[in-house]
């Protein structure tokens, strides 16, 4: 039997912090001595396959990612903490923080469904007030990166999260009193599984999308 539960879905990118996160997270590792400047270029080529073949997604973060490889989680969890820290939290949208505190007050629970990779996003709840990040997994093994990515946790991909999620939980989604957050059209799916979707800062597609939807400006 599962627990009927009032939750926030929330993208990441866009939605909760300006831009997209993966890029300044390359960078930051960059400076740092964890990856190498080459890196940038193996990015690069995978954002071209991945925008030539919009099934490459996946493979794109995988090249941008190859680099932490062989490393270990405690390690690379100690780079995304600093990664927030001195860069990703200058990003975040002031209303976008009030917003969890608010909902946190109200005792829903607050969940961040987000393509980005888990390799840093794992460490979010630590710095924002959510009780879960479903992202795209960064394969381990025996502690350590392998190097591979998994599916990427984008459009339809978030709902089947969500479900596989919540399963484990033994809970389910109280639709009349859930809500939703994103900005892009790839957010769509997600939003509907509530009956309050918030368009934050929305691309015209999503509108049209849910014609219907809470539109915020959040800076």
């Amino acid at each position: 039997m599962t627990i009927p539960t009032a939750f926030a879905f929330f993208d990441f990118d866009d939605t909760l912090a300006k831009g997209d996160s993966i890029l300044p997270y390359l960078i930051y590792c960059i400076r740092q001595g964890i990856a190498p400047r080459s890196q940038l270029f193996k990015a690069a080529c995978g954002f071209i396959g991945w925008k030539l073949n919009p099934k490459r997604a996946s493979a794109a973060k995988q090249a941008t990612l190859s680099y932490i490889r062989g490393r270990t989680l405690d390690e690379m969890d100690e780079i995304a903490r600093s990664f927030f820290r001195e860069v990703q939290t200058q990003r975040f949208f002031e209303q976008g923080t009030a917003e969890l505190w608010k909902l946190r007050q109200q005792g829903v629970k607050i969940v961040v469904v987000s393509a980005s990779a888990d390799v840093y996003m794992r460490v979010l709840p630590e710095f924002l007030p959510v009780d879960a990040v479903l992202s795209t997994t960064c394969m381990v093994k025996d502690g350590c990166y392998t190097g591979a990515v998994g599916p990427n946790c984008k459009g339809k991909e978030k709902p089947r999260r969500i479900a596989q999620w919540l399963a484990e939980q033994s809970l389910s989604i109280d639709k009349a009193r859930s809500s939703g957050y994103g900005d892009s059209p790839s957010d769509a799916p997600m939003l509907l599984l509530t009956s309050s979707p918030t368009l934050v800062n929305p691309k015209k597609k999503l509108s049209r999308k849910i014609p219907d939807g809470r539109i915020v400006r959040w800076r």
